[in-house]
């Protein structure tokens, strides 16, 4: 849905878990297995190099009755139907994080897979 505004304004890397049209998905490290865009932004963090993450925003569950923090997406675009399915998503694609420090710092989360911090914690 937002594929031409990213090729025109963003000049880096365009990476995607789904096939979305002039955007190469198989770089030989991508998760082949189905994921979502949270594990995937980990699994490209620590491709180009990050050696420490701290996560924020990775509640993993409907805070307050909303599937986002900006509400639900546009007619045309998933929407967290699979929310439940998340937390095992991050757990497949922890081989792909050796050797990286992830900290979870969301305020409310339920996602278990990494060391939970404050973010006063994490950035101190």
């Amino acid at each position: 849905m937002h594929g031409d505004e990213a090729r025109s304004t963003f000049g880096g890397l365009l990476v995607s878990p789904q096939k979305v049209a002039g955007v190469q998905r198989d770089y030989g490290w991508l998760p082949a297995e189905k994921t979502n865009s949270g594990a995937m932004a980990l699994v490209v963090a620590a491709r180009m190099g990050a050696r420490r993450i701290v996560m924020l925003g990775y509640d993993c569950q409907h805070t307050g009755g909303r599937t986002h923090w900006h509400g639900s997406h546009p007619a045309g675009l998933l929407d967290a139907a699979s929310v439940n399915e998340w937390p095992a998503q991050f757990r497949a694609v922890l081989p792909r994080l050796a050797g990286v420090e992830v900290v979870n710092a969301s305020r409310e989360t339920a996602l278990r897979v990494f060391p939970q911090q404050t973010l006063e914690e994490a950035l101190s």
